[in-house]
Formats: structure tokens, C-alpha cells, sequence
């Protein structure tokens, strides 16, 4: 029995036992070095190791063939434009309807926009889009997307439901990222915190691949704009029990209740057009 024959009814652990070791080798260097160019670099490589691991891992038990149907899923636009809409505004409208709330009723929590992030000045089109193109390639959409999104959750439909694959999915997001936690990078403070809001965004980006019938570009293009958004304008009162906070998690949880809604007991297999049953 060759190599391959033997390794392929444990794949779906290789995959993601690899993912999680070369991005914590690279991360652990990241954050140990004195060096803030490897720093940066490692950190960086680190992060694409969901996607990186996915495209060999598929390369390797499929072919070329398989490779072919996990890229497609990168060129999937014609979707419901509902879902472009969504993606375009829903984290603008999650920091602003609080703020416009509470202006409402008489408290004063304005949301001052950043005009400068990693090295671009915003105000400067040419350095928006650049900076855009820096949070889409080295950041996590595509170096993550083709990981969670266009292998793992598929694989993980293919025997549970949406919301169940969804959850399944933010657990092993958020432990992915432990080292930030242990090595207390800014950002990552309450794990717990963070596994819930991880475990909440995943079953919207279950919602949102499921709706857009396993496209990849539309769950990245979200990725990003959500990246986008929370470095430029997010709002540190959001941080503390406030006025703005009350609100601000209300609408969170009653859109989250609604999505859920509209996805238990749903299967999904109509959703799918590659997973790692399949090509073979």
C-alpha cells in the first residue's frame, strides 16, 4: 500500500495538525525575535499557512484536477447581490447605528476615523487601494479563506449542519491563533471573549458561504473589508460596559440569532462543489 493510500483516511487531521504546527513555528520565531523585519515576516508567513497547507494538501491527494475545484471556488461573483450588500456595509452599520444611537439619546460616543494605517495615508486613493491589497494578500482573506472557508468547513457540512460545522470552525480559529494569547500580543486579551466572538463571526461566514453557494471571493472580500474597518474606526469604548456597548452587542446577537434562524436544520450539500470525498 503506497504512502498516499495509507495517510488518506487521516487527512482532514494531517491538514490541520500542519496548519497549526508551521504557523506556530513561524509565529513562535515571529515573536521571539529581536529583529523587527523577521518579525514582521514570519508573522506574516505564519498567517498564510491555512490557505498555504490547503492548496499543497490538495495538490498532493488530488492532483491537479482537485486544485482546479478548490480555485474555483475564488472565481464564484455571480451571487445574490444581497450578500454584496451585506459585505460592503454591515461593519460600517455595526460601529456607526450604535454611535447614531446614542447621539439620540444625548451621550457623546463619536467614532474618529483613522487617516493613516500601516504606513498609508487613507486620504491618498493610490494608498487606500494599496493598503487594501496589504490586509487582502498578507493579512488573513486569502491566507486564511482557502483554509477555513473553501476546504475545512465544506469537508465538516458534508457530515454535520451548517451551524454545527460553523462552531466547529470558530473553535479551531481561535485555537489557532493561541500563541497570540500566550505571548500577549496586543489584541489578544480575553480568550474566552475572543473564542465567542470567533465562534459568532464563523457561523455569519457559514451563513455568508452557504448563501453565495461556495464562492471564496465573497467571504474574503468580507474578510477584508471587516480587517479594513476595524483598524480604521474602531471604537476603544467598545472595550467597557457602556451605553454603546449595550447596544452595540444587542444588534450583534439579535442579527446572530436571526442567521442562526435561517440555517438550523438546514443541510448544505447543494452548497458544495469541492470537499476532500470527493475527487479521488
Amino acid at each position: 500500500m503506497s504512502i498516499k493510500r495509507r495517510l488518506d483516511k487521516y487527512k482532514k487531521v494531517l491538514y490541520l495538525i500542519s496548519t497549526f504546527l508551521f504557523t506556530w513555528i513561524f509565529w513562535i520565531i515571529s515573536f521571539t525575535s529581536s529583529s523587527s523585519h523577521l518579525n514582521a515576516i514570519f508573522r506574516i508567513v505564519g498567517s498564510l499557512m491555512p490557505s498555504i497547507v490547503a492548496i499543497i494538501f490538495t495538490n498532493y491527494f488530488y492532483g491537479i484536477r482537485g486544485l482546479r475545484e478548490l480555485l474555483k471556488k475564488l472565481t464564484i461573483w455571480k451571487v445574490n447581490q444581497f450578500f454584496y450588500v451585506f459585505i460592503f456595509f454591515y461593519s460600517v452599520a455595526s460601529f456607526y447605528i450604535p454611535s447614531f444611537i446614542c447621539a439620540i439619546a444625548g451621550a457623546d460616543y463619536k467614532i474618529h476615523i483613522k487617516n493613516q494605517i500601516f504606513g498609508f495615508n487613507l486620504d491618498n486613493p493610490l494608498s487606500l487601494l494599496g493598503c487594501l491589497l496589504v490586509i487582502l494578500i498578507f493579512g488573513g482573506p486569502l491566507g486564511e479563506e482557502l483554509g477555513w472557508r473553501g476546504l475545512l468547513l465544506p469537508t465538516l457540512q458534508k457530515k454535520y449542519t451548517p451551524l454545527l460545522s460553523g462552531i466547529i470552525v470558530g473553535v479551531i480559529w481561535t485555537c489557532w491563533h493561541i500563541p497570540m494569547f500566550l505571548f500577549n500580543i496586543e489584541g489578544y486579551d480575553n480568550f474566552i471573549i475572543y473564542l465567542l466572538q470567533t465562534i459568532s463571526l464563523s457561523i455569519i461566514y457559514t451563513w455568508i458561504y452557504n448563501g453565495v453557494r461556495g464562492s471564496l471571493l465573497i467571504p474574503i472580500l468580507y474578510h477584508c473589508i471587516d480587517d479594513f474597518i476595524a483598524s480604521i474606526c474602531f471604537p476603544e469604548f467598545l472595550n467597557y460596559l457602556n451605553m454603546y456597548s449595550i447596544i452595540y452587542w444587542i444588534i450583534q446577537l439579535t442579527v446572530l440569532s436571526c442567521i442562526i434562524f435561517s440555517i438550523t436544520g438546514k443541510t448544505s450539500s447543494k452548497f458544495q462543489n469541492f470537499d476532500f470525498n470527493k475527487i479521488g
